[in-house]
């Protein structure tokens, strides 16, 4: 390209963003030297992705594991009728590529807590579109342990919230855990999957839902141990994990969890405001401060909430034990490790914890006085609720 065509094609650029350049304390420079990587190509996804398009971020990272199907179609803007069956992140890769040829976009296909970690190192930003606790707790420990700013949302219904995340400085999402996430999905987390497939069977029969003990088998194949599993687990992921138990899994999910309602109009409304609040991180200042609590938006009442919150020192994710000072528990020497296991699933609610000593992962019926001559114990818990693993310092009594 020749001088000339260079300062035509940055002439029309600087035009496409003309008039957000004249808001007072605009800087297009640090827009387009971001990278914001989307968790989610759903309503929330596609709806910030557009926006942050438009706007002129340099990069994209849309992360999905899911194809487009008809129901989506009343609020993903990107997707249209020939996208049915297509992956979400090529699709909407592809729409945001003609909105603005400025904008580089980079469509991942995958579980959000199974593609490489650069992708998360690389963001300026993240932010989380996702419709369940497991993955969203995982990204805000991702978030966290990589010091990148997480900007949260979610909606359901009428209802929807933001939360900014800036690690050190804000609360994260486990610091409130107790008072914000569902009581439902707590005691989901509180479980400990150390089950059979019988357990499997009769608590779906106690819900009114009959499988046999092969079906209860071929769930378990695909780690769905509980009902809560089947209910709040990505069912992208469970469905590829075992795309034979397909119609078993949709089934019991739907008649166990029906599809939340949704509104485009929601999605549009919170998604601007968490658009914002990307652009707020992004410009350093310069914009006004993210703000450091809830943003709740009630769409009946036409109001939007801010819920202040404070970091919580002893958070396991952002506090002290994440600065290096590990978390205590007291424990008899003749303490099972499936019983440290259920400890930890009530205190921390990791269902799915693994221990590890030194290089080995223990097994259930070792006894934590038989792994050491000494009083203290340091274990690492492994789980699929945070990036790396919690470690743990064990007396022994």
């Amino acid at each position: 390209m020749t001088g000339q065509e260079t300062s035509v094609e940055e002439s029309l650029e600087k035009e496409r963003y003309d008039r957000q350049l004249r808001v007072s304390g605009w800087r297009q420079e640090l827009l387009q030297k971001a990278t914001v990587l989307i968790a989610g190509v759903g309503a929330l996804g596609c709806e910030i992705s557009k926006n942050l398009a438009l706007m002129g971020v340099g990069k994209l990272i849309l992360v999905d594991n899911d194809v487009v199907e008809l129901s989506n179609l009343s609020r993903q803007i990107l997707f249209r009728d020939q996208d049915i069956g297509r992956s979400k992140s090529q699709a909407a890769a592809e729409k945001i590529r003609e909105m603005n040829r400025y904008v580089e976009v980079k469509p991942v296909e995958g579980d959000l807590r199974r593609i490489p970690l650069e992708y998360y190192e690389e963001a300026s930003v993240i932010c989380a579109c996702v419709d369940n606790w497991p993955t969203r707790r995982w990204l805000n420990s991702t978030a966290v342990e990589t010091g990148k700013p997480l900007v949260d949302v979610a909606m359901e219904g009428v209802y929807a919230n933001v939360q900014d995340i800036i690690p050190g400085k804000t609360p994260c999402i486990e610091c409130h855990g107790e008072e914000l996430i569902p009581r439902e999905v707590q005691a989901a987390e509180c479980t400990l999957r150390r089950r059979r497939p019988e357990d499997l069977a009769q608590d779906l029969k106690e819900q009114g839902i009959t499988v046999t003990l092969q079906e209860a088998e071929e769930l378990f194949k695909a780690g769905i141990k509980t009902i809560f599993d089947i209910k709040y687990s990505p069912l992208g992921g469970l469905l590829k994990l075992n795309p034979s138990g397909g119609e078993l899994i949709q089934r019991i999910r739907e008649l166990l969890r029906p599809k939340m309602p949704a509104l485009q109009s929601v999605a549009a409304a919170i998604s601007g405001i968490a658009t914002m609040e990307i652009i707020k991180i992004l410009h350093r200042g310069s914009l006004g401060k993210p703000y450091s609590g809830l943003i709740i938006y009630d769409a009946l009442a036409s109001r939007v909430t801010r819920v202040p919150l404070s970091r919580n020192k002893e958070c396991f994710v952002c506090g002290e034990y994440a600065r290096g000072e590990e978390a205590t528990l007291t424990m008899e020497k003749d303490t099972t490790v499936l019983q440290l296991k259920e400890v930890i699933a009530q205190r921390y609610m990791y269902p799915d914890p693994e221990v590890q000593y030194k290089t080995k992962i223990l097994k259930d019926d070792v006894k934590l006085g038989q792994l050491t001559a000494d009083d203290e114990l340091m274990l690492f818990i492994h789980t699929s609720r945070r990036l790396n693993p919690l470690t743990i310092k064990v007396k022994l009594i």
